[in-house]
């Protein structure tokens, strides 16, 4: 089955809502698909500090619904568990998105799938997924309430977590391949007060082995080359994140990491596609930046659109 579109917009975190938002209240029929739930990953993020207008902050989950909420008072149809599998120039200039089940037409489409958690490949981490290893802190921290737990990565997300974590009673380690944190100062201020979390700067996990209920790390600092062993109940790897992009090689230009290229309009390298957000090359990795990119490329797509006839 075909459903045809002026736009269709590939995922639904901010950027997706925002180009969904903007291109609703130009008039255009709009269809967002997302392969997971609506929200992207906004829902998995514990509390946000730095949205604009929320000086108390807000939970990932209450913006998205905030943001969904905005969305529905348009013409947009908003498609959940839909995955993009590619896209191909069609007819007319229109632009064919396939998914695997119905396939999609339209004028426009705007590619906003975000990213997805990098992994480290170690010794060990594949086979351990799912169990004592997790990406994700807001989906699978209760688990590890009150547990001792080893969180790989001192950038925003792993500082983050390890605040979130400390509110559950568990004991953390840190490890950070650095000599210091990558956080934002405001959160790594807020870790440094808290008791009991143990930061291990210039050092990496080498493997991640079973140990009856617990998880065996072995770590080894890269300044003096000693071997350690930390012994743990579950393991965090927050280490970043890489783009949802495999499905566009050949499609749209890419760069070294897969990062989507664009212009300051958010235009990529085929006329009539754009992309926004995290997914995007050089971007912010901000939410608020994510929904910049989003407004921005939702004006662009109306243009081209507008400008052609169809």
């Amino acid at each position: 089955m075909s459903k045809d579109y002026d736009v269709v917009i590939i995922g639904s975190g901010p950027a997706g809502l925002t180009a969904a938002l903007y291109c609703g209240r130009a008039k255009l029929s709009t269809a967002v698909i997302e392969k997971g739930n609506l929200g992207g990953a906004m829902p998995d993020i514990d509390r946000i500090e730095n949205w604009p207008g929320t000086p108390d902050g807000i939970s990932g989950t209450e913006l998205a619904g905030h943001m969904l909420t905005q969305v529905m008072q348009y013409d947009v149809s908003l498609e959940p568990q839909v995955e993009a599998k590619g896209i191909e120039l069609a007819e007319g200039g229109l632009k064919k998105i396939l998914t695997g089940g119905d396939t999609y037409l339209a004028k426009a489409v705007i590619i906003a799938g975000g990213t997805f958690p990098k992994k480290l490949g170690i010794r060990g981490e594949s086979d351990l997924i799912g169990k004592g290893i997790s990406y994700c802190v807001m989906c699978d921290g209760s688990h590890f309430a009150g547990k001792s737990i080893a969180i790989l990565g001192g950038g925003d997300t792993g500082i983050t977590g390890a605040l979130y974590m400390s509110r559950l009673g568990s004991k953390i380690s840190i490890i950070e391949a650095t000599a210091k944190l990558n956080a934002s100062m405001v959160v790594q201020e807020r870790v440094e007060e808290i008791p009991g979390i143990e930061i291990l700067y210039s050092t990496v996990a080498e493997s991640i082995v079973p140990d009856g209920k617990s998880k065996t790390l072995r770590l080894r600092n890269l300044l003096t080359k000693e071997e350690t062993i930390l012994r743990v109940e579950g393991v965090f790897i927050l280490v970043g994140r890489q783009p949802e992009t495999a499905y566009l090689k050949g499609t749209v230009e890419l760069d070294e990491s897969g990062f989507i290229i664009v212009t300051e309009k958010m235009e990529t390298n085929v006329e009539g596609i754009f992309a926004a957000g995290d997914i995007r090359s050089r971007s912010a990795m901000q939410l608020i930046s994510g929904a910049g990119d989003g407004a921005t490329a939702a004006i662009s797509a109306e243009r081209f659109i507008n400008a052609r006839s169809w």
